[in-house]
């Protein structure tokens, strides 16, 4: 694999308090959320990645 990895962009997920209303989203759902919007904020195709 020869292609360059460049970081295109960042986002994080939302901060809650322990046992807040985020509780109840698993961590893939919060993780998955973060990384749509790094690739659209960068705007690239998922295939880009």
């Amino acid at each position: 694999m020869s292609d360059p990895i460049v970081i295109a962009g960042a986002a994080r997920t939302p901060m809650g308090a322990f046992q807040g209303e985020l509780a109840r989203v698993a961590a893939p759902e919060l993780g998955a959320a973060a990384i749509r919007a790094a690739v659209a904020r960068a705007g690239l195709s998922g295939d880009g990645v």
